[in-house]
């Protein structure tokens, strides 16, 4: 009797490593039940919390990022080289049939022990400049699938990569229909009106009182909007306060368990412009407000907004050099598509067009072609 398949995915660290990983997960398990799918990635809580609500099995590695090299480089080195010794013993003993690196610095050790042990490896790139973990590892892959077709030419030299987009979860996917074209959002009643404002996984505090700001200033605009704020961790006391203190019907959590509930009743979303996020907006068909995080590695949230902005799928409001000045830009915005609901359907209209819904499957495609080459060598 042959024993089930073993899947291990690499990396996480944010949401937007680990939902496209889980939509793989979630394609590979309809497809093979008694498959096994074992994410490995680091300590973080969010990370464990992510992937054990989805009912999946997860392993935890000492894995430190870029930043602790500049730091204390000695305990870099030291816990990455535990990494690799961890995932080398953990390869052998779960066998697995393949190796999917969801990028980010967890993804590293196993990864690279999945080369040397000459084990089929797929890597998924969410962005349109591609992290320096898939330019790294790009090397020892078999295939690479990427979420852009506008993807960076450090990638495009390599051999394997193919335009598969974006993995999003089943329930997200589901928010998109395929024969009529528009979401199933679409019997939301005309007369609701809904703000979701989205910093990601871990907060945005930036664009936390960048939105404070500019709605203080848009109350007579949106003043009969439920806003619904998802803040991170760090804030929520101040921003809702801040909300009761202006009147505002608003809703506030840390992080909401529930995104396609919120993608389908929301008229308009303000956020970051991580790529998963983006993703499952496109599938959700709603128009977008992006202000990219102004650190992020290589900009490439700049970049992965543009590609929106480009099909007059979103705004772009980048950071200024003070808040007050994000916040008037922010408010302009909010003004401009508030009482526009035509632009807004057009907007969401335009996201569409850059949805991938059955991305999760075709990754699951791309798998199966590495291991079955693979095997033939």
């Amino acid at each position: 009797m042959t024993a089930p398949s073993t899947y291990i995915f690499a990396g996480g660290g944010t949401g937007g490593h680990l939902f496209p990983g889980i939509a793989v997960a979630q394609e590979l398990r309809r497809m093979d039940p008694a498959a096994r799918l074992v994410f490995v990635g680091s300590t973080r809580v969010i990370e464990s919390t992510i992937v054990t609500e989805h009912g999946l099995e997860h392993r935890m590695l000492p894995v430190e990022s870029l930043t602790m090299l500049k730091r204390n480089p000695f305990r870099f080195a030291w816990r990455n080289w535990q990494s690799w010794r961890a995932a080398t013993r953990l390869l052998h003993e779960l066998q697995p049939t393949a190796v999917i690196g969801l990028g980010g610095f967890a993804s590293a050790p196993v990864v690279f022990a999945a080369h040397r042990h000459h084990l089929p490896v797929v890597l998924l790139e969410q962005n349109v400049i591609p992290g320096r973990t898939t330019r790294w590892l790009g090397r020892y892959a078999d295939r690479i699938c990427v979420s852009f077709p506008e993807i960076s030419p450090q990638l495009r030299r390599l051999p394997g990569v193919i335009v598969t987009g974006n993995p999003v979860r089943e329930e997200i996917a589901a928010l998109y229909s395929v024969e009529s074209g528009v979401s199933s959002r679409s019997g939301q009643a005309p007369l609701r009106r809904e703000l979701l404002i989205l910093g990601g996984s871990q907060g945005a505090d930036s664009l936390n009182a960048a939105v404070l700001a500019a709605l203080r200033q848009t109350r007579q605009n949106v003043s009969d909007w439920t806003i619904v704020h998802q803040t991170g961790p760090r804030q929520i006391d101040q921003v809702r306060q801040t909300y009761q203190e202006q009147g505002y019907r608003a809703e506030v959590e840390s992080f909401f368990h529930d995104m396609p509930q919120r993608y389908a009743r929301a008229s308009l979303v303000i956020s970051r412009a991580g790529a998963t996020t983006l993703a499952e907006l496109a599938c959700a068909g709603v128009a977008m407000i992006l202000l990219p995080f102004p650190h992020a590695a290589d900009d490439h949230q700049r970049a992965n907004a543009q590609v929106f902005v480009d099909r007059r799928a979103a705004l772009m409001i980048q950071h200024a050099a003070n808040a007050d000045a994000t916040a008037d830009q922010l408010a302009g915005a909010i003004r401009q598509l508030a009482e526009d609901v035509e632009r807004r359907r057009a907007m969401g209209l335009a996201a569409k067009q850059l949805a991938y819904p059955d991305a999760a499957r075709q990754i699951v495609s791309v798998i199966a072609e590495a291991i079955d080459q693979k095997r033939s060598r």
